[in-house]
């Protein structure tokens, strides 16, 4: 077990080494990827939370279905901050994993409002979200934010995009914005309960 930073810093080179090592490996011999089973690494325990964990974040969801397939979801969400967090991924590959991101996140709070405003307030996004900042669950801020966040993740379609997204705002802000969203409307919902 690493019990130092310089341990730390040790380990992360071995492993880094040693990845490196196994990805020029199969590469080296011309096969296909599916062809190396044995070359799969062991993706850490403990970080990806439960499906359970994430059920339970969410109680103002009145569909189990629902409840389980956002729960599923935010596990890919806890894959995909692995990869950013854990990886020196950098330029393209990296915002395009925020992009992912924000997407998921982005995706969930579409389900969640309307869920949540199911019977109550029918319309698209951001009438949802106007309902309820008028209705006062959530302030003009937060609204603000889920509508950045909706036209955001909109960005999923690409043949709608107006030029490459080569030049982007997929950054940590970007991230930490996105994230600071979903759970301030997580909280909303929590404080508020079911309106129906």
């Amino acid at each position: 077990m690493i019990q130092s930073e310089e341990e730390l810093n040790e380990a992360v080179e071995k492993a880094s080494e040693l990845l490196q090592d196994i990805h020029e490996y199969c590469g080296s011999e011309n096969r296909k990827w599916a062809e190396y089973p044995e070359a799969k690494i062991r993706f850490p325990r403990g970080f990806i939370r439960t499906a359970d964990t994430h059920r339970r974040r969410i109680p103002f969801v009145n569909s189990e279905d629902l409840k389980s397939n956002i729960a599923y979801t935010l596990i890919l969400s806890d894959a995909i901050l692995w990869l950013s967090i854990r990886t020196d991924l950098w330029g393209i590959p990296q915002q395009m994993l925020t992009k992912v991101y924000v997407f998921i996140l982005g995706s969930i709070c579409e389900s969640v409002t309307k869920n949540y405003l199911h019977g109550i307030k029918g319309g698209g996004y951001k009438p949802r979200t106007a309902y309820l900042a008028e209705q006062e669950i959530i302030d003009e801020e937060l609204q603000k934010d889920l509508d950045w966040l909706w036209d955001t993740r909109n960005n999923m379609h690409l043949f709608r995009l107006a030029q490459r997204e080569y030049n982007n705002e997929y950054n940590d802000e970007c991230h930490t914005r996105a994230v600071r969203t979903f759970r301030r409307l997580l909280h909303a919902l929590r404080r508020t309960g079911r309106l129906a």
